[in-house]
């Protein structure tokens, strides 16, 4: 029984309310137990979200609020590697076109610390012809790539990786991108393809990580 040093009626209820709320917390952390160590950037996925993470599903979803987030697409995956192995991974241009749906070249232009200028030749969404584009990527080591278009095909693209270790030798890698093609596409239409594509860059990349894993314990 929970000992409440409630007065009166309503604080009586309050009080229970809100011992039934840690009661239910500490159910929550049981069923799903993603440790965020890295900050709370899991803080905004709902216990649904998180739920479907654990059962090795991706998700995704749309920044509908106003501001300069607006029309950003995000997804995100749970992986069974830690950060140490994923982070290789997703820096090495050359490998990107032999598992990354969609991209066909990968070239790194220039570099300096902590960041490469990349120029990438792809086909990756159903809606555009084959695309050129230049873009910055900046590197925070094994925590962040952001990435601003520079030059080429599209207007605007701009988006990040965020890998979070997760406890028990897990990350969750989170991807989120605004694009801008400059056609004339309505950018629901473009959100739309990104909300079918994304899931398949991200399967892609879990999968080459898992196949980098059972190598190395080979």
């Amino acid at each position: 029984m929970v000992d409440t040093p409630c007065c009166n009626l309503p604080e009586f209820k309050m009080c229970m309310r809100l011992a039934t709320m840690g009661v239910v917390g500490a159910i929550l952390l049981l069923v799903l137990p993603i440790q965020v160590v890295n900050g709370k950037a899991s803080a905004d996925l709902s216990v649904e979200q998180l739920r479907q993470l654990e059962e090795g599903e991706i998700v995704v979803s749309v920044n509908q609020a106003d501001g300069p987030a607006r029309g950003t697409v995000e997804a995100s995956i749970l992986i069974e590697a830690p950060v140490d192995l994923i982070w290789p991974v997703m820096k090495d241009c050359a490998e990107v076109p032999t598992f990354v749906p969609g991209v066909e070249e990968c070239e790194v232009l220039d570099s300096g610390e902590n960041w490469e200028s990349i120029r990438h030749e792809v086909k990756w969404i159903w809606l555009f012809p084959r695309l050129s584009y230049v873009f910055r990527a900046d590197y925070q080591p094994k925590r962040e790539i952001s990435f601003n278009r520079t030059s080429g095909d599209l207007r605007a693209m701009r988006g990040s990786w965020r890998l979070i270790p997760a406890g028990g030798g897990r990350t969750l890698v989170r991807y989120q991108v605004y694009l801008d093609p400059g056609l004339l596409i309505p950018q629901w239409l473009v959100r739309s393809s990104l909300q079918t594509d994304l899931p398949a860059v991200l399967t892609a990349l879990r999968n080459k990580v898992l196949v980098e894993q059972s190598g190395q314990g080979e």
